[in-house]
């Protein structure tokens, strides 16, 4: 059975190989603390949400048909959570069973896979009591489509012929009978598990018999033991192949179930910090206009240690953003919130928020300067071009690339052209570029370009740090000296 909740022709990938870069993401985005978030301790919800992360989708109908199913689970989070809980319920308490499957023995085999289709089966008719409850409330396709095949596929006679299976199977096992036939050597061969009733039974116990001598009794125990499993041997196999079916089945619900209950906790843990969330709206690739409105760094709201500043952006359709200003103002948080947005929104997620409008891109990039490490070969210009190098064989036209302080570790000439040279070969391809830079000559060498839109963080007069991004033309300076006196005092 196909569940289709993440997808409408197939069925995610997990653990498949995502997005390069994908630990440089995770660092410069701060993506751990909003997979946290999303998890709340579940490791399912991690690893669920971070592949839906890290294989965005580029595709807009395919988007629209992942937040169609968030939007219904937003509207009804309890029965999306409690169709989740009975998925855990049912393959948490199997985890034990589920080693005897590697038996050699079938008897054990057989009894292993009749506990997991009995508990699995009950956990079909849960789902399908939700379905029947709550099912007509949703509209999405991929849930309805998922209600019906619960309804349609798991109707009341088909649990009544299961049950009665599953108990025949189970009162067989209580009492093993089987029939062989002599071979050569008298060797028994054609063993077959026999089923039983009432007059079946009767048969049995007046056909002939033999009774093991007490002496033999241990030597005999072992040959019967064997002799059954020869018989079970077959069924046995069926049934662990059946279940190993339906655990595959429950494992898929769950793990696509999964980045669903993710996106609640999270709209939940910012709810709790009073920080609102959309479902943005996808634009096709070739553009650049870029529209929010409140946006703001997520990870930075899930600290809880600080008061995160929201603020309004438009590209006004230019693909080259400049941002400059003053020391700690703002613009690191400002690029971040960009960043997050753009990955969440392609995996079909909610963001950080009023309104968000984004277009669709074909990968994100991002390259942060880095704090010294003394376990660095060479300098740190050095490993700056080397980290650049290791992605230029996957930015491709329709990419956007965040550079956060790239090349300062050099000085201003040497790290203006360099950063110039990048961003126009990266232009010409149709890569959009945000650039956070205190590079005066970089800034100042695309006061001609149209294509250029130059932001600011605010200061104001007594030098206070808003932590607003405005439209601005850069200036000279950073404003250091305010740190300065913030730390050591006014000069005299």
């Amino acid at each position: 059975m196909n569940v289709n909740l993440m997808f409408r022709d197939r069925n995610v990938e997990f653990g498949v190989l995502g997005t390069f870069g994908k630990e440089l993401l995770l660092a410069d985005l701060e993506l751990p603390r909003i997979l946290k978030a999303m998890s709340a301790g579940d490791e399912t919800i991690y690893s669920a949400c971070e592949t839906a992360l890290f294989q965005p989708l580029t595709d807009i109908a395919r988007i629209k048909y992942r937040q169609d199913i968030l939007a219904d689970a937003r509207r009804s989070p309890e029965v999306v959570r409690a169709l989740y809980s009975v998925v855990v319920d049912a393959t948490t308490s199997q985890n034990h069973s589920f080693r005897a499957f590697s038996t050699t023995a079938s008897s054990s085999l057989y009894r292993s896979a009749l506990d997991f289709l009995s508990d699995f089966i009950n956990g079909l008719f849960a789902l399908r009591q939700i379905a029947d409850k709550s099912g007509k409330g949703f509209t999405s396709e991929g849930l309805r489509n998922l209600f019906d095949l619960f309804q349609r596929e798991m109707d009341d006679a088909y649990f009544k012929k299961v049950r009665e299976k599953l108990r025949e199977l189970q009162d067989a096992g209580d009492e093993t009978y089987f029939s062989a036939k002599l071979g050569h050597y008298l060797q028994g061969v054609n063993y077959v598990f026999r089923k039983t009733d009432r007059h079946a039974k009767r048969a049995w116990r007046t056909a002939a018999s033999y009774t093991i001598p007490d002496k033999e009794e241990q030597t005999g125990q072992r040959d019967f033991s064997s002799r059954s499993d020869r018989a079970l041997n077959e069924v046995a196999n069926t049934l662990a192949a059946a279940a190993k079916s339906l655990d595959s089945f429950y494992t898929l619900l769950r793990n696509e179930l999964a980045f669903y209950i993710g996106c609640l906790n999270l709209e939940d843990a910012l709810a709790a910090e009073n920080k609102p969330v959309c479902m943005p709206e996808l634009l096709p690739m070739p553009g650049f206009e870029r529209y929010g409105r409140q946006l703001y760094d997520v990870s930075l709201v899930l600290t809880k240690k600080t008061t995160v500043v929201a603020g309004d952006f438009d590209s006004h359709g230019r693909p080259l953003m400049i941002i400059t200003g003053a020391n700690q103002g703002g613009k690191s948080t400002f690029l971040r919130s960009i960043g997050q947005a753009q990955i969440m929104a392609q995996a079909g997620m909610i963001v950080g928020g009023e309104v968000c409008r984004f277009p669709i891109r074909s990968g994100l990039f991002t390259h942060f300067k880095r704090e010294e490490d003394s376990r660095m070969k060479s300098g740190k210009l050095d490993e700056e071009l080397t980290r650049l190098a290791r992605a230029l064989e996957f930015i491709k036209p329709g990419a956007v690339v965040m550079f956060n302080e790239s090349f300062a570790s050099t000085n201003e000439r040497e790290g203006s052209e360099i950063l110039r040279q990048i961003t126009r070969a990266f232009r010409e391809i149709g890569v959009e570029i945000f650039s956070v830079t205190h590079l005066y000559a970089y800034s100042e060498s695309y006061m001609s370009n149209p294509e250029t839109l130059y932001l600011r963080a605010q200061r104001l007069e007594s030098g206070e740090r808003t932590f607003l991004i405005e439209e601005g033309l850069p200036q000279v300076t950073a404003y250091g000296e305010d740190l300065y006196n913030e730390i050591f005092g006014e000069k005299a």
